[in-house]
């Protein structure tokens, strides 16, 4: 068929497509649906036949419009919030479990370039970490206090600095996923190399032992999520670069939004990479033995929220779906309402532990605080009590709930 009969034979309803879409119309999702399968349909046919030609153009385009005004009208409940974390999250880490292993083994590698490099060049470690920074940490080592860098600034104000800093390489590493794979490897790249070769430096002047149990009380948040990030790079950059059987634009915004999703799912974890950092690191007088905990159990939260909560939510889904519709919402709902009961608890219980942990570290160190970190810790504190105390007196609320959705079912 030829390209101009191709036009003729489907201007009418272009058309009327057109007008559907210029009136913003939302109200049928189904519709907008039906709508943005049969022109897509039209787009797979012109990028066969008619590849690279205006109509090929303006039915993507309008592919493109027709997918943004069916998530604009979409209807969030109030419980995304919850199942966003519990959820929605895990799944898109589940589909992006081959880019996170891809963005761990660049990392590794990258880590031990820099230790390699470091050992043969006695010059590398000033070219990566900077002269003054080497200095620095040479003459806190003399002094018999390698790590005291994390010493020097106010307690709150490191935290704030650090969390703003983190979340701005975060955000290089999936931006970077606009170059492609080579852009996000390029950034994994940077940051072992800088991890690799700080670390045999201080093994190097034998502060291995003490830079271990200091570092990666905050190390291993902070590098998980930088790794995590590069998997959202990667997810940005294959909706650009390998677009599938979806039209480019498409792909893109749905890529796009994936690395969004990841990204806005790392802002706690770097905030709480900030706080033991700015709250706790700095404590090197703490018990080996209550550092190493803080560092496994780090390791466990990381690895079961970013590795094994994503397989067992893929599972779970999977098997879910296999229940008739209704049963579906139902079971849904009851699983939505325990997990926004839990969420209160792990949140509340997360602001009493972690100020209570750095309040305790300064009394057993005897280390003065300043009058805004106290204020953050009470603050903390009371918030958790707050959020604790409002999960159980609305729990009644929700059995009655689930009691409704099961008699409706019923």
């Amino acid at each position: 068929m030829k390209e101009i009969t191709f036009l003729k034979q489907n201007y009418d309803k272009w058309q009327k497509f057109e007008a559907i879409l210029n009136s913003h119309d939302g109200s049928n999702p189904d519709a907008l649906a039906d709508l943005f399968i049969r022109v897509t349909d039209d787009l797979s046919w012109a990028r066969t036949f008619y590849p690279g030609s205006n109509t090929e153009k303006y039915l993507n385009d309008m592919a493109a419009r027709i997918h943004q005004e069916i998530y604009k009208n979409k209807k969030e409940r109030r419980s995304r919030i919850i199942t966003f974390w519990t959820h929605e999250l895990p799944l898109t880490m589940s589909k992006h479990r081959m880019n996170l292993l891809i963005a761990f083994a660049i990392f590794v590698v990258s880590t031990w370039i820099g230790v390699v490099s470091a050992k043969h060049d006695e010059g590398f470690v000033r070219l990566i970490l900077g002269d003054g920074y080497v200095d620095m940490t040479l003459d806190n080592i003399s002094k018999g206090d390698p790590m005291g860098v994390y010493k020097q600034d106010n307690h709150f104000v490191m935290f704030l600095t650090i969390a703003m800093n983190n979340s701005l390489v975060a955000l290089m590493c999936i931006v970077a996923g606009l170059a492609g794979w080579m852009g996000v490897a390029l950034m994994q790249f940077r940051n072992g190399i800088m991890l690799g070769s700080f670390m045999y430096f201080l093994a190097e002047n034998g502060a291995l032992h003490e830079a271990t149990h200091t570092v990666w009380i905050h190390g291993v948040i902070e590098i998980w999520c930088i790794i995590v990030a590069g998997a959202a790079g990667m997810a940005f950059g294959n909706g650009l670069w390998f677009p599938g059987a979806w039209p480019r634009g498409v792909s893109f915004m749905r890529g796009a939004r994936e690395a969004l999703k990841i990204g806005v799912g790392l802002i706690p974890f770097f905030f709480l990479a900030a706080f033991f950092e700015g709250f706790v690191t700095r404590y090197t007088g703490m018990n080996d033995i209550v550092r190493e905990f803080i560092i496994f159990t780090s390791l466990i939260l990381m690895l079961s929220y970013f590795v094994f909560w994503p397989m067992f939510v893929k599972k779970d889904v999977t098997k879910t779906s296999r229940v008739v519709s209704d049963e579906t919402e139902w079971v849904t709902e009851r699983r939505e309402v325990n997990a926004k009961f839990a969420f209160k608890i792990v949140v509340g219980l997360l602001l009493i532990l972690l100020p209570s942990i750095a309040f305790t570290a300064a009394l057993i160190t005897k280390d003065k605080l300043e009058w805004n970190t106290n204020l953050f810790h009470a603050l903390c504190f009371l918030g958790g009590i707050t959020l604790i105390v409002f999960a159980f007196l609305n729990a009644d609320r929700s059995e009655e709930k689930d009691l409704s959705i099961e008699r409706k079912q019923g």
